[in-house]
């Protein structure tokens, strides 16, 4: 018997978290009754069962460089399982692979600095020695001091990151990105400075922070609902007043988009699902689109959401030895 392959990886999905109405048992017990798809769930289940059951990375499987803070460090992690990325509602828990972890040299009066990558498609999240917690977004890379300075905290990111800064009386933290600077006291924001984008952001959502210029140099202070944009060929800042849950819900997997042209949308969607978007139509890219992106759904179920607002079509192309690829053409 042939099966919708969404409505089969659904039923699945729906079952491992029990989920399923009475009438939808009825169906997977009908789709079960197949040997093949029996033993298919029987593994998808048992690889379930296992990434649930992952815990805490080993102390001694973590960077030497860390040992100064590896009691208040803690990750977390979603890693897309290339064979089941399209169905990936079925493993929605964390697990500690492909974070990318190493040493610097000494970059500062000889104090060595640890760096994390965030692969895309991937986030993580970690909590400092001083009880800072820090969310790291797809294609993210943060450093980090092995020792703190005696009235300062620093870290430098490329990236994107939402900062719960712990507050220290007299010690101030310092965020260090390529064009602007954010200083606290103690207080949550959201940064995002990806190299590749043409602007950098600071969104406040509660506290106050400073923003400095690269040199250092205060150019601005930021009340809780505003957000400073950067744009990295200008000197001048703009200031908006923001709804502030659009910018920090990245972090539950959920992305707003409120009339955003559609190729910034698909940068996006590259980094969180680590995949390469094309326009066959040039023309496309100026579309705007309002509407919210949910990570826990497949790619081809985003672009099919896309599709059914927007003027577009798409084709996905499964790349095993690399990234997907997906094109996006008129419809016509």
């Amino acid at each position: 018997m042939t099966y919708n392959q969404d409505s089969y990886w659904e039923k699945i999905a729906g079952k491992l978290h029990g989920e399923l109405s009475s009438e939808e048992e009825a169906e997977f017990s009908k789709i079960m009754s197949a040997s093949d798809n029996l033993h298919e769930f029987d593994k998808t289940r048992q690889l379930h069962d296992n990434l649930v059951n992952t815990g805490y990375i080993p102390a001694n499987g973590k960077v030497k460089s860390w040992t100064n803070v590896e009691n208040g460090i803690k990750i977390y992690q979603l890693r897309w399982i290339k064979e089941v990325l399209k169905y990936t509602a079925i493993i929605s828990v964390a697990f500690f692979a492909g974070i990318l972890l190493k040493s610097n040299e000494p970059t500062n009066k000889g104090n060595r600095f640890s760096e994390i990558t965030v692969p895309y498609g991937q986030m993580s999240q970690l909590t400092l020695s001083d009880g800072t917690k820090i969310w790291l977004n797809s294609g993210t890379t943060l450093q980090f001091p092995e020792r703190y300075a005696e009235n300062s905290r620093s870290v430098f990111i490329e990236g994107e990151a939402y900062f719960e800064v712990a507050k220290i009386p007299g010690t101030t933290f310092m965020v260090n990105s390529a064009d602007i600077k954010v200083e606290v006291l103690g207080t949550s924001f959201n940064l995002c400075a990806y190299k590749e984008d043409n602007s950098s952001s600071v969104t406040l959502i509660e506290g106050k922070i400073e923003i400095q210029d690269s040199s250092g140099k205060i150019i601005k202070h930021l009340n809780p609902g505003q957000m400073v944009i950067k744009n990295k060929n200008e000197t001048n800042l703009e200031v908006e007043d923001v709804e502030t849950g659009f910018y920090a819900a990245w972090r539950e997997g959920e992305i707003y988009f409120d009339d955003e042209p559609l190729d910034q949308i698909a940068v996006k969607v590259e980094r969180w699902f680590n995949v390469e978007i094309t326009f066959a139509d040039e023309n496309l890219k100026s579309h705007r689109f309002t509407g919210t992106i949910l990570k826990n759904k497949p790619v081809d179920q985003i672009m099919q959401a896309l599709e059914l607002l927007s003027p577009i079509r798409f084709k996905h192309q499964i790349n095993a030895n690399g990234k997907d690829k997906i094109t996006i053409y008129k419809r016509i």
